[in-house]
């Protein structure tokens, strides 16, 4: 295995109050920025500053019925929204609904992740593995194209281009008790 190598600092924090999407509608109102993301076994939990808020991503969220551990936590880069508002409509910095946004000069990929990612220091960091690209849904495509009417088939050439971790990444909380994580922690992937 090679070197922890720094691929930046966590920019955003943000969880889901509820799902984003509602049938063919994606929606960007559930999304609440918090200033301090707590990463848990069963999922992540949000401080907005003034309460704790549980991700709709979370085992025990209140609309939890398709809870998913390996889909507890998603993970965004700003290198991959400027991919994305290069190509399409400019759409909000974390509208894909990661839980963290990481600034990044580099779109890092889906191999590049395969020796897992460390949140925080070396000296005080918890790992995270078995990341996986995030599907891009039609929803997501349509509010992303900026085609709110466009079928799945006329949308199959942009999902095509937000695949490959463009649109995120999705993994796993695994091996942990509760870990805090603020804005400026620094984010590391180990090198090939």
């Amino acid at each position: 295995m090679g070197d922890w190598v720094e691929v930046g600092q966590v920019v955003k924090l943000q969880i889901h109050r509820r799902p984003l999407r509602d049938g063919e509608d994606y929606r960007l109102g559930p999304l609440a920025e918090v200033s301090t993301l707590r990463l848990t076994p069963d999922g992540p939990i949000g401080f907005d500053g003034v309460s704790w808020i549980v991700d709709c991503h979370h085992r025990y969220h209140p609309q939890a019925t398709n809870y998913r551990p390996g889909r507890a936590l998603s993970i965004g880069f700003t290198s991959h929204y400027e991919n994305i508002w290069k190509r399409f409509t400019p759409i909000p910095l974390g509208a894909g609904g990661e839980n963290l946004i990481v600034s990044s000069d580099e779109v890092i990929s889906e191999a590049e992740l395969d020796a897992g990612i460390r949140i925080g220091t070396p000296e005080a960091s918890i790992l995270l593995s078995d990341a996986k690209a995030a599907e891009p849904c039609v929803a997501f495509t349509r509010l992303v194209t900026g085609r709110p009417e466009a079928s799945a088939r006329e949308l199959a050439e942009d999902r095509e281009r937000l695949r490959h971790g463009v649109r995120g990444f999705v993994m796993p909380i695994n091996g942990i008790d509760l870990v805090d994580v603020t804005p400026g922690t620094p984010v590391a992937i180990r090198a090939a």
